[in-house]
């Protein structure tokens, strides 16, 4: 039986660590890094466990002898083109910003529906008086994903007074508060019997949000994205937005990240902008370090880590 009694620990998170380290360091030696390939060669051979998040290509094999990588977020899409050696554990701290994710969600959704963006224009004087604001209350809102963050968009959006349609890979299993919950496969035609989509889906090939689902949707929808940006044909979705196909759209997510200041995204009509911080708060830190040393008390315990994450074979 593999032993975690003193593990060697090293944290490569450069703007998480300040917080990050002394918290893991209270139980726990550990060592700290912005990047792998600053530590020596002995060094390096000596790390046990990793934990940290976005890694450059190719640089998980400078630590030959590492048994764990736990990652301070969720995605793991990203270890295949790192090196991550077969066989390593991952575990990762997708339950820390499920609540965070699923508010920000619904105030990038509230945003659109009540036009709060023409209000905060600073060079636009709104008129008094009018607005197409439109309710939430008693609309239809597709949900795809019926995940952590997906039920908790979906028990805020119930308590404002939506309905909610869940849409998971196979629809079998029904999401609790769900009016419906129905399968991928579903998916374009069931957009043209909803008002408005929220997407909190993890990674995909193939974009599941094509032309072909934008066009299902009335015009007055509005469409918002905290999941992964894979998931979503965003040149269809530009294209909806500058034809008024829709009524707009949040985008917490973007294929490229962070977007260029000359990136033609920024003169799309009707699009919220949002630079990826859905998952942040305060407490966030502290958090993963709580996940860290659960699932590390866990293996101490002889218990499958409660965070184990099963990767695909071609991630």
């Amino acid at each position: 039986m593999v032993s975690w009694d003193r593990p060697e620990v090293l944290v490569a998170h450069s703007k998480m660590w300040p917080e990050l380290v002394p918290r893991i360091a209270a139980e726990i030696p550990v060592r700290q890094s912005d990047t792998i390939a600053a530590l020596d060669p002995e060094t390096r051979a000596s790390i046990d466990v990793l934990v940290g998040y976005q890694f450059p290509p190719d640089c998980l094999p400078l630590l030959p002898n590492l048994r764990w990588l736990h990652l301070t977020g969720t995605g793991t899409d990203h270890l295949a083109a790192a090196g991550l050696r077969p066989g390593t554990l991952v575990t990762n701290a997708a339950r820390v910003p499920v609540e965070a994710v699923a508010e920000y969600a619904v105030a990038g959704l509230f945003m659109l529906l009540k036009d709060l963006v023409e209000l905060t224009e600073i060079s636009h004087r709104p008129a008094w008086y009018t607005g197409r604001a439109v309710m939430l209350d008693g609309a239809t809102v597709l949900v795809l994903g019926g995940g952590r963050i997906g039920r908790a968009v979906i028990r805020r959006l119930s308590a404002l007074g939506a309905r909610c349609v869940a849409v998971t890979r196979t629809g079998r299993t029904p999401v609790p508060l769900a009016v419906k919950t129905v399968g991928v496969e579903a998916l374009p035609g069931i957009a043209a019997e909803v008002d408005h989509v929220v997407a909190c889906l993890p990674a995909t090939d193939q974009p599941l949000v094509d032309k072909a689902v934008l066009g299902a949707l009335p015009a007055h929808a509005a469409f918002v994205n905290v999941g992964r940006a894979s998931t979503v044909d965003e040149e269809a979705l530009y294209e909806a937005l500058r034809s008024q196909q829709i009524r707009g759209a949040f985008l917490d997510v973007h294929k490229n990240e962070p977007l260029p200041d000359d990136d033609p995204v920024w003169q799309v009509p009707n699009l919220v902008v949002s630079p990826h911080r859905a998952f942040a708060f305060p407490g966030e830190p502290a958090e993963v370090a709580r996940t860290f040393l659960d699932n590390l008390a866990d293996l101490r315990a002889g218990r499958t880590p409660r965070d184990a994450v099963t990767l695909r074979e071609d991630s």
